[in-house]
């Protein structure tokens, strides 16, 4: 998540995706977004927010530093 700019009915059906796999099954997300860039992101706070307390709720996040295995080495 991050590298698309979605419309406001994308973001709608991922917010739905997530309401309806919390609880009931895993997801991995993958993003170069820290969890405070999402309201920029998806927009409309108060839904980032519930989403962000699902997600979050029994995560596991692990934030990998370092530099990108797709930049070439000089």
């Amino acid at each position: 998540m991050g590298y698309l700019n979605l419309k406001p009915e994308q973001t709608n059906l991922f917010f739905k995706l997530m309401e309806e796999r919390y609880n009931k099954h895993s997801t991995i997300i993958t993003t170069n977004l820290e969890y405070e860039a999402w309201y920029d992101f998806l927009g409309r706070k108060e839904m980032v927010k519930a989403l962000l307390d699902r997600l979050r709720h029994r995560c596991t996040t692990i934030a990998v530093e370092g530099s990108s295995l797709r930049t070439p080495e000089p």
